[in-house]
């Protein structure tokens, strides 16, 4: 879209070509005029209506204003707006570049040959004027030379060079007739008689390129030949062959040198013409005017002797004496000129010479002023200079010889000016590039030393400030005394005022930690190393944290009253054992109530020194996170110490009075107050800075605890797989194996994780353990060994696979599901996975006992009726009774089938199955009730079998056997 005139309009690039019309008419092609179409269109592109055309040779300016967009400007002031990014349709902006890219150097090419059409139709209307003026063109604007084209915010090299890439000329068959034509220049009437000129003919297209490339640089010629004719050609060869240039081919300017020659030859031949044309005007009109009068001429035989003829005669032979006088006079002008002419070169070097020292007094006027201002630049004002000589003279002193906090703020800000005005002078000596100067070097250097002495000076002072904050806080509170009547509650508050005053007291003091870390960076580590041990001292110092530590609910006392207790030590089915708690409201309160002092403590070094810009990259942002962790950690050692036998980690003090392993449940604990304390100080935020250093520093000392609470868990987890795949107490047969004293521990161990972890905690509350990624992991670790444990002791060789090898997996496979439904929802997803392969393992178990314990108490039965199924099968119903006769049929079911043995039968099975099944695992009513299930499904089709075959009831029937094992169970 362009705008013309403030109007909207589609554009697009006409050609008003001449020549068809010419070649109609018979004449010569002259020149081809671009006109520039504007006109609007519907969206569908119908009805197109014209608004403005515009000449193309009155363009003026082309401007790149975007990547879609580009603007022309006319010499009557009209402008075009174009915009090649479509909105009708889908695009991009690379088609969209490339679109415009295409229309500009079309349009590049169409004004260049434009340029030299306007060239030729200038020459040739001069040459050929009687035929100009009868083709002259109705516009008067067309009889002057095009008007200089600005292209400006575009390169026309890098634009020829897409537009190879691209193949625009390819894809433009007009552009590439138009090329040929500008190729095939000449006229075809004189300049065809002009000799060497060749026949026009076709270029091939893969050299159109250069062609291209020359049109859009301004490489191009016209069809204005040098010669006319051939007897021009002829004159110029004889000027040029009788001119002498072969004393300036050595000489270093010899072009400028022939150029001259040659220019004076033309010169006196020129005056030559003319004297020459001079005297043959004079003769022939006196010829004329005698022939005229009818006269002989000027001078006959008889007036030859006359005064006017010997006038004319002596007139004559002053003019030659003066044609030869003015010929030795440009002799002598030319000989004169060669004498003189190392004299003008000489001055000519002169001037050089002079206009170089001229340049070098300037250039070294603008250095002494330059220098100048680096000199003064550099300068200090007085007041400046002592504040940097000795920065302690700005601040204010007690009576005593302490610094007044309060009073020196003022002073603060007088020395953080300085050392700013210092940092700004360095700044200028190092960004004006004048160091290398001596002057500014040697001034340079005595900032630095300058520098240097300030910064000593005022990390002394930071230090002294620090020290002496951190004495009257601390004894402001009671030097971290604590009472026996003080709740861990009253002495974190105690801590938390105690924090907040140090630090409000040292952030009057922060401009100059900004000064000291713009000058002299260096020096920050060592503030920090003395800034976090005034911590450990003082704010957080070692009475203070054993004092709130003593005072938890549970005195800080687990690590030393608990033991480790592995799986076999908890009772069998939960029965028999008081299990202890670990103190779990002791690592709540600590988690909920110190770790904000950490956090603000993190927090106030990030900001106090500087270590959380949000400028840096992200190495950077590494290696300031390092120096901050290292300080915090130092200033919260003891807080370190202490937390880690709250959780119950072994320290190397521990380990070395021969505590070799906490307790592994205190660590699972504490692990899952650790995890659920991460979700506090997480950045959800993202804003960066020093809250953001902050939260990851706590989360970081929460994942170290956490590492180590969990390594010593999962070390016991390790050694319980290990028990449990020793099989403890399960015979080689397997028979009355039981529930394995693996599984009948593994719920008491469940309850007391849930005791421990809902102690202090609201009722029936049970942790998300499935999605605390360790705990959930190792916890379906130790089921799933208890599963393969069982898997193996099936799979032995030693193991009875009639009967036993089913009991023992359905049994414990049973207990197992049994025992985890019984616990919640939770654990229930916890142990999904494991729980479903276990109900699937007891069904196939329990499905293949209850077969095998009916085929044994029924094998005439269950034989007699597989055998008629079978031969039903292969023959259909009714031949069923000629293989099995109905008296085989009949008495066999009299005998098997009677009421009276189908009790003893049932009651005999309830007896063996009450023999396998132990009384702990609880099965024995599930698996008669699914054995009842099976006999009504079995007699049910034996029932209907008799009956289709044989059209015989049994008696007692599928419902009466049901009823006689509810009876016997």
């Amino acid at each position: 879209e362009g705008e013309v005139g403030g109007g909207s309009v589609t554009n697009n690039l006409k050609k008003n070509n001449s020549k068809n019309d010419m070649e109609d008419s018979g004449e010569d092609e002259v020149s081809s005029f671009p006109v520039l179409v504007c006109m609007a269109l519907h969206s569908d592109g119908t009805n197109p209506d014209v608004r403005k055309m515009i000449e193309l040779d009155q363009l003026t300016t082309i401007q790149n204003e975007s990547a879609t967009v580009i603007q022309l400007a006319f010499r009557d002031g009209d402008t075009v707006r174009i915009d090649f990014e479509m909105h009708q349709q889908p695009d991009d902006a690379t088609s969209a570049a490339m679109r415009k890219e295409r229309f500009l150097w079309s349009l590049l090419q169409i004004h260049a040959m434009l340029c030299t059409s306007v060239v030729e139709r200038n020459s040739l209307e001069a040459r050929q004027a009687p035929q100009a003026r009868s083709t002259a063109t109705s516009s008067s604007s067309r009889h002057g030379l095009l008007p200089p084209l600005n292209v400006r915010n575009l390169d026309r090299a890098e634009l020829q060079y897409v537009a190879t890439v691209n193949g625009f000329l390819k894809e433009s068959p007009m552009l590439c007739a138009l090329l040929d034509r500008q190729h095939n220049i000449g006229m075809k009437g004189a300049v065809q008689e002009v000799e060497g000129l060749e026949e026009e003919k076709e270029v091939p297209l893969e050299d159109m390129d250069g062609m291209a490339y020359d049109m859009m640089m301004g490489n191009y010629s016209t069809r204005v030949a040098l010669f006319v004719s051939a007897e021009e050609r002829a004159d110029a060869e004889e000027v040029l062959n009788a001119t002498q240039l072969d004393n300036f081919i050595s000489e270093e300017n010899a072009e400028r040198a022939a150029a001259e020659t040659i220019s004076m030859e033309l010169h006196r031949r020129m005056r030559e013409l003319e004297a020459e044309t001079c005297r043959r005007l004079i003769a022939w009109e006196d010829e004329k005017h005698y022939s005229v009068a009818g006269k002989q001429g000027l001078f006959t035989s008889s007036q030859r002797d006359t005064v006017d003829a010997l006038s004319l005669a002596s007139l004559y032979t002053m003019l030659d004496s003066l044609d030869q006088e003015l010929g030795s006079m440009e002799a002598w002008l030319q000989e004169r000129e060669a004498e003189i002419k190392p004299i003008i070169e000489d001055c000519k070097d002169i001037e050089e010479e002079n206009r170089q020292l001229e340049q070098n007094w300037k250039s070294s006027d603008m250095l002494c002023k330059e220098l100048g201002n680096l000199l003064n630049g550099l300068d200090m004002p007085d007041h400046v200079e002592r504040v940097l000589d000795n920065p302690a003279t700005a601040l204010v002193y007690e009576a005593g010889g302490a610094i007044d906090i309060e009073a020196s703020e003022h002073g603060v800000d007088k020395i953080h000016k300085s050392g700013k005005a210092l940092k700004e002078a360095l700044g200028r000596a190092k960004d004006a590039g004048g160091v290398h100067l001596r002057a500014v070097n040697e001034r340079a250097q005595g900032l630095d030393a300058t520098a240097d002495r300030f910064c000593t000076s005022l990390a002394h002072i930071i230090a002294t400030v620090m020290e002496q904050i951190a004495a009257e806080v601390v004894a402001g509170s009671d030097h971290g005394k604590v009472s026996k009547t003080d709740t861990h509650i009253t002495i974190s508050k105690k801590i938390r005022e105690t924090q907040r005053k140090f630090q409000s007291a040292l952030l009057r003091y922060m401009k100059l930690i900004e000064v000291l870390q713009q000058l002299k960076p260096k020096l920050l580590p060592a503030l920090r190393d003395a800034y976090a041990e005034m911590v450990a001292e003082g704010i957080l110092m070692k009475k203070r944290m054993k004092g709130y530590f003593q005072a938890l609910p549970g005195k800080n006392s687990a690590y030393l009253t608990l033991m480790p207790m592995d799986l076999k030590d908890y009772p069998a089915f939960g029965e028999g054992l008081a299990m202890k708690t670990v103190n779990a409201p002791d690592i709540e309160a600590t988690l909920s109530e110190l770790l904000p002092v950490i956090a603000r403590e993190a927090y106030f070094t990030a900001a106090f020194f500087g270590l959380s810009s949000k400028q840096i990259d992200g190495r950077e942002k590494k290696r300031n996170f390092e120096s901050a962790k290292k300080s915090v950690d130092h200033s919260s050692q003891y807080f370190r110490y202490y937390i880690q036998r709250t959780v119950g980690i072994v320290s190397e003090a521990d380990a070395e009075r021969g505590v070799s392993s906490g307790d592994p449940m205190l660590s699972l604990v504490a692990s899952i107050y650790l995890n659920e304390a991460m979700e506090n100080y997480v950045d959800r935020e993202k804003k960066g800075g020093d809250h953001s250093l902050s939260l990851a520093y706590v989360r970081a000392t929460i994942l170290e605890l956490r590492k180590k609470v969990d390594k010593q868990w999962v070390q016991w987890v390790e050694e319980q797989i290990e028990w449990i795949k020793s099989h403890p107490g399960v015979p080689l047969n397997g028979k009355r194996a039981g529930v394995f004293a693996s599984f009948s521990r593994f719920p008491a161990y469940l309850d007391h994780l849930l005791l421990c972890v809902r102690e202090g905690r609201k009722e029936n509350y049970t942790p998300d353990l499935a999605n605390i990624k360790v705990v959930g992991y190792y916890l379906q670790k130790i089921a799933a060994a208890l599963l393969e444990s069982l898997r193996e002791c099936a799979d032995r060789e030693t193991t009875d696979k009639q009967y036993a090898e089913n009991v023992m997996i359905m049994e414990n496979t049973y207990f197992f599901t049994q025992s985890i439904k019984q616990r919640g929802p939770e654990l229930v997803t916890l142990f999904q996975k494991q729980a479903t392969r276990a109900s699937t393992i007891c069904k196939q178990s329990t499905d293949a006992y209850l077969g095998w314990m009916i085929k044994r108490e029924f094998k005439a039965l269950h034989s007699l009726f597989s055998n008629i199924s079978r031969i039903r099968r292969d023959v259909g119903d009714k031949d069923v009774p000629i293989h099995v006769p109905r008296a085989t049929f009949v008495k066999t079911l009299s005998k098997e089938s009677n009421r009276e043995a189908m009790k003893e039968k049932i009651q005999i099975i309830f007896t063996r199955m009450e023999k396998h099944l132990s009384e702990d695992g609880g099965l024995l009513p599930v698996a008669w009730k699914a054995l009842v299930k099976v006999l009504y499904e079995w007699f049910g089709r034996w029932e209907k079998l008799s009956s289709q075959c044989y059209k015989h009831v049994l008696d007692p029937s599928a419902v009466d056997v049901v009823r006689i094992a509810k009876a016997a169970g």
